[in-house]
């Protein structure tokens, strides 16, 4: 269970924050870079091991596609957007916990109203003798 969250406006604010945030990423992108190392085999038999080669590697489905970046100066700007994505999913997260905590205080605003208005209410069809728990007066 969540412990009781801030106010209302508090919640919005850092709701419009988040948004405001989210607005401000630039390009974003999925995946990872990561470093591929090829071992090759000479004509002499010996191996030798080549690399590293910046390699760009996402899921697509249930597939892993990988590519290979040619040009070495791409790789600053690729990481820059992964990093974007990076935080673009930690703003999403943000917001969802947050919509989960307004959510929370409008429920419970929808309920408060609703005891608030129960109260000295009493069954359809029950006569106050015998709620109060005093035998019926049947007229004998």
């Amino acid at each position: 269970m969540r412990k009781a969250s801030a106010d209302y406006p508090t919640l919005e604010q850092h709701r419009q924050h988040l948004l405001q945030e989210l607005s401000g990423l630039p390009e974003i992108r999925r995946g990872s870079l990561t470093e591929q190392f090829l071992t090759v085999k000479r004509k002499d038999g010996s191996r030798v091991k080549r690399g590293p080669y910046p390699l760009l590697t996402r899921k697509q489905g249930q597939k892993t596609v990988s590519q290979r970046l040619t040009d070495p100066a791409l790789v600053p700007v690729y990481r820059q957007q992964i990093q974007a994505m990076r935080q673009f999913e930690t703003v999403v997260d943000g917001l969802v916990q947050v919509g989960e905590q307004l959510s929370d205080l409008a429920v419970a605003e929808v309920v408060q109203k609703k005891t608030a208005g129960g109260t000295g209410t009493s069954r359809r069809g029950a006569s106050p003798r015998r709620r109060s728990g005093r035998p019926t007066d049947t007229g004998f």
